[in-house]
């Protein structure tokens, strides 16, 4: 069984005053699975319904939404059901298929009697094939009566304690990162080869618990392998016509994009046309990819100064999973990552890992590109912490050149300079901070204390 960080989340959500809980992400993160398990631990009493495959649980939010008519519906279907005050928990599993179920949470808000927690794949999604059943285009959203909660696949912590590596060893790399110190020799060895595991693994359960089992990589090829036709299987569910093949072209060029030199996502070379009308042609699927939560948009900035200011016509798309990128690229992929030849390009593999690992610690990476005069440069990531801007250079392998790192404070004030390598955690005398690439999952340890009012 998986140990996740967002349990003690949903136990924070419990034991405090609370709203209606929404739990969202991706597809086959585990929310339903933690849900249970949560509910198990935590109540007396689970009522549960899954909301895209059961048609009659459905129904019961059609008409009147207040509390008692739906607990009356229900007891009706399901007899065996038991609301008690207090001591209950209401799951609505994948509630983005039903308008009125996500509109009802508004009365059980109100109502306080039960505790409830809904879950959605697919919140910025609909789904063509229940138009007309029981979803209804005029049903409000419950503005103020619901909490949000972003659950993501496993983090490389979360893949440490699935690999049973001591807690105890995993603070003390938190410490070397946050003291800028380096590390042991022989675990900075070890955490490397873990970082080179997770990048071919990944962080959707499933996956994880295969090779934890297993220790082999072809049952993580079988299992990525799965969830790739899946998440096709998405797309054809939740689009229609012509938009399954658009929106399933854009999912499959990403791989091709991050292999380009300068990764950004241009829409001709999806089919090879021109760039604006390529653009007009599939932007509307690139941005189905993003509301699924299957990619994560990287964009480009005019200046890393704050605030930030985002080009919208300027971005890179990497995919919310390492792992799936890797599947996608195949077996020799595999194979470089994990005896680190870098004779193959693994930049795309590596930039991938670092957006997925700032994304699953609460930042919002962008980058910066220049291309002509003196400030000509090019930052992978630009994020902002607690003492200002944050620029992070990425290298496959061991190399710490990076003019472009070096050159972003003669024109900026940038607190903060990282290169990401496999080397140890050390700083120059310009004071350029080099750490190892999985250190990239834990930059929330160099975070300035706030010394104010709870933000």
């Amino acid at each position: 069984m998986l140990e996740r960080k967002v349990y003690s989340q949903l136990l924070d959500w419990k034991n405090r005053e609370h709203k209606c809980l929404l739990l969202y992400g991706q597809r086959q993160i585990g929310k339903t699975f933690i849900v249970e398990r949560f509910a198990e631990k935590e109540y007396e009493h689970f009522v549960e319904f899954n909301l895209a495959r059961d048609a009659e649980a459905r129904s019961v939010f059609v008409g009147d939404q207040g509390v008692d008519r739906i607990l009356s519906r229900i007891s009706v279907l399901y007899p065996e059901t038991v609301f008690e005050p207090g001591k209950t928990l209401i799951f609505l599993d994948e509630i983005q298929d039903c308008d009125v179920a996500y509109a009802s949470l508004k009365s059980f808000n109100e109502d306080g009697r039960f505790d409830v927690i809904a879950s959605g794949s697919l919140m910025g999604v609909k789904n063509p094939r229940l138009k007309g059943q029981v979803e209804n285009t005029n049903t409000l959203v419950p503005m103020g009566s619901v909490e949000n909660l972003q659950m993501f696949g496993l983090d490389f912590e979360e893949y440490l304690w699935a690999r049973k590596v001591s807690k105890q060893i995993i603070e003390e790399v938190k410490h070397c990162i946050r003291e800028k110190v380096p590390l042991d020799a022989v675990i900075l060895a070890k955490m490397n080869e873990y970082f080179r595991e997770f990048m071919i693994v990944g962080g959707m359960p499933r996956v994880v618990s295969a090779f934890v089992n297993t220790g082999k990589f072809s049952s993580v090829k079988s299992e990525l392998s799965d969830l790739r036709l899946e998440c096709l299987r998405d797309i054809n569910r939740y689009n229609k016509g012509v938009d399954i093949v658009k929106t399933t072209d854009c999912f499959e060029s990403i791989p091709e994009h991050l292999a380009q030199s300068n990764k950004k996502f241009i829409y001709s070379r999806i089919d090879d046309g021109q760039s604006r009308q390529s653009a007009d042609k599939y932007m509307g699927n690139l941005l189905w990819i993003k509301a699924a939560g299957y990619g994560n948009f990287c964009n480009n900035i005019n200046a890393p100064v704050l605030p930030m200011i985002v080009n919208k016509d300027s971005f890179k798309v990497y995919l919310s999973d390492t792992g799936m990128l890797v599947n996608m690229y195949g077996d020799n992929c595999i194979k470089a990552i994990y005896s680190g030849e870098l004779r193959y390009n693994l930049g795309a593999i590596a930039e991938n890992a670092v957006a997925e690992a700032l994304m699953k610690s609460g930042y919002k990476p962008r980058y910066f590109s220049e291309n002509k005069g003196d400030k000509r440069m090019e930052l992978d990531f630009v994020i902002e912490n607690g003492d200002g801007i944050v620029v992070i250079e990425v290298k496959s392998g061991k190399d710490r050149t990076a003019p472009s790192i070096g050159k972003a404070a003669r024109f900026y004030d940038i607190p903060t300079r990282i290169i990401l390598s496999e080397g140890n955690i050390s700083t120059s005398p310009e004071g350029i901070i080099s750490m190892p690439l999985f250190a990239a999952c834990f930059l929330r340890e160099m975070e300035p204390v706030w010394d104010g009012p709870e933000l």
